[in-house]
C-alpha cells in the first residue's frame, strides 16, 4: 500500500490537538514502514515520545484504504482507557475486551462482526481465554491488518516486567501470516531483552 504522508500529517495534528505538529524523528519512518507492509518493526523509544501515534496513524490509513482492523495488546487497564481515548481523538473507533468490562463484551464482538471497530484493545492474558480465542480472534484473525504489542518488553523474563501471559504471543505470532505487519513498542530494552523480543517476534525484526 502506498504511503499518504499528508493525511497522516493531518491525522498527527487532529490527535495531538495542535494545527502545526510536525513528526519527531522517525515517528514518520515507522508509520510508513507499517504502512508499506515492509514486514516486522519493533520500536524502542522513551515514554512521551509518541509510539502511540504511530499505531494509531498506520490503522486510520489501512481502514481508510479499506483494510481489517488492528489488534493492540496492552498490558494495564488504565493505559488501555488513555489508548481508547487517544484514538477516539484521532477518530480511530476503539473498543476493547477485557476482565472490567464483560457487560460489554456482546456488543464488542458484534460490532466487530459488522466491521464497526478500527482497533480492538486487549489484555495479554484475554489471549489465554478460550472463549476470546474462538468466539473473536479465531473470526477476524484473518482480516487483522497490524498486530500491535505495546510495552513488549514485558514478553522478556530478562525485562524487568515479565508478564507469564505476553509469552503467549509467540504463539499467536507463529500462526499469523509472515506478511502480518507487526508492531511491538517500548521504552525498556537492554540487550539481552532485544534478542529476546527478534526471537519470539521475528523473522527479520526491524529496530527504529
Amino acid at each position: 500500500m502506498r504511503y499518504n504522508s499528508s493525511r497522516a500529517l493531518e491525522l498527527l495534528r487532529i490527535g495531538s490537538g495542535y494545527p502545526d505538529a510536525v513528526f519527531r524523528e522517525s515517528q514518520e519512518d515507522a508509520i510508513r514502514y507499517l504502512i508499506e507492509g515492509r514486514g516486522r518493526l519493533l520500536v524502542v523509544q522513551k515514554t512521551g515520545w509518541g509510539k502511540s501515534f504511530v499505531y494509531f496513524i498506520a490503522t486510520r490509513l489501512l481502514r481508510e484504504e479499506g483494510n481489517g482492523p488492528a489488534l493492540l495488546v496492552s498490558p494495564l487497564l488504565a493505559l488501555m482507557r488513555n489508548q481508547i481515548e487517544a484514538a477516539e481523538r484521532m477518530g480511530v473507533r476503539a473498543a476493547t475486551i477485557n476482565s472490567d468490562n464483560p457487560d460489554d463484551w456482546v456488543a464488542v464482538e458484534a460490532s466487530i462482526g459488522r466491521n464497526e471497530i478500527d482497533i480492538l484493545v486487549i489484555s495479554p492474558e484475554r489471549l489465554a481465554n478460550e472463549r476470546f480465542r474462538s468466539n473473536v480472534l479465531a473470526r477476524f484473525a484473518a482480516q487483522i491488518s497490524i498486530l500491535v504489542i505495546d510495552e513488549a518488553h514485558c514478553i522478556s523474563d530478562w525485562g524487568h516486567d515479565f508478564r507469564p501471559h505476553y509469552r503467549l504471543l509467540e504463539r499467536i505470532v507463529k500462526t499469523l501470516p509472515p506478511n502480518l505487519r507487526l508492531l511491538a513498542t517500548t521504552a525498556t530494552a537492554n540487550n539481552r531483552v532485544m534478542d529476546d523480543l527478534s526471537e519470539v517476534l521475528g523473522p527479520h525484526l526491524e529496530v527504529i
